[in-house]
């Protein structure tokens, strides 16, 4: 393969890069977006110069936001939100469940949608799934009509981009109480939370505003390549849905199973530690700086 290298500065003096071949670029009216192919990773997309998904380990990230939640709730998913995951990595995992009914995606950018749809067909799900009903739209304003027509979801999905542009309101309060009213009461919420090594403060700030709105919060994580570490995902749900972190199922993906799901959530110390030390100060966390 021919390219050119290209670098993403993911910490405090600190890059990991990429040969890649361009397969296509756009300036969409919310972000930059760049479509590449790598020898090691395959084909991938980057949304203002931050790597979002790689063929080649796309299935770690998919398959623990997915099966987790769905296999870790005591009483069976029926309806599921999407917000963000334009890629179709996280539809495509939903979409293995028969006895899920109906799926809304939410998507704030089309062209998105149409560059991983012609470039990236690998990763994602069945886009004419009868169940699905796709929104091109704001993902936090569709939540909000959605609470105050007293919808309710048994599953909500946030595969946004990290707090930063667009993405800033899906970090606020008004976002997380909608989402609470939004969840039905055996229901769970799933969101990624960035990498604690390099973004030590969005797990437990996360984790804070979660706990502002629903009793029972949880953390577990996933290894990442491209992503340049372990990543986090925080869930949020009532009593009634049971321990997440207790699979319920014999279900084993490419990635997947159920010591996977158990061990997810044994935490490293210093990831208790951020946990524990973490002081709100009320301010969307956006800085990159290393944590160790």
């Amino acid at each position: 393969m021919t390219g050119y290298w290209w670098s993403e500065r993911i910490g405090s003096g600190y890059t990991h890069g990429y040969e890649i071949e361009l397969l296509f670029e756009q300036r969409t009216p919310f972000q930059n977006m760049v479509i590449f192919e790598n020898a090691q990773w395959g084909k991938g997309l980057i949304l203002d110069g931050i790597v979002q998904v790689t063929q080649g380990d796309e299935f770690i990230y998919h398959e623990m936001m997915v099966h987790v939640p769905v296999l870790g709730c005591e009483n069976p998913i029926r309806s599921v939100l999407i917000i963000g995951g334009a890629d179709g990595g996280i539809l495509r995992e939903v979409q293995r469940y028969r006895q899920i009914e109906r799926i809304v995606q939410v998507e704030l950018d089309r062209d998105v949608l149409v560059g991983c749809r012609k470039y990236l067909p690998e990763i994602s799900g069945n886009w004419k799934d009868p169940r699905l009903e796709l929104v091109i739209g704001d993902g936090a304003e569709y939540v909000k009509r959605a609470a105050e027509a007293s919808e309710r979801f048994d599953l909500i999905i946030l595969d946004s981009t990290d707090p930063i542009g667009p993405a800033i309101v899906l970090f606020e309060p008004p976002f997380h109480r909608n989402l609470a009213s939004c969840l039905s009461k055996t229901g769970v919420i799933v969101r990624q939370s960035g990498l604690p090594v390099t973004m030590p403060r969005v797990m437990p700030f996360i984790r804070r505003r979660f706990l502002d709105v629903l009793p029972e919060v949880k953390t577990y994580l996933a290894p990442m390549p491209t992503y340049g570490g372990e990543i986090a995902f925080v869930t949020a749900s009532r009593k009634e849905a049971g321990d997440i972190s207790e699979p319920r199922s014999d279900y084993a993906g490419r990635y997947y199973n159920p010591e996977i799901h158990r061990a997810a959530f044994c935490l490293p110390t210093w990831w208790q530690k951020l946990i524990e030390d973490f002081r709100d100060d009320g301010q969307v966390p956006i800085e990159t700086k290393t944590y160790f």
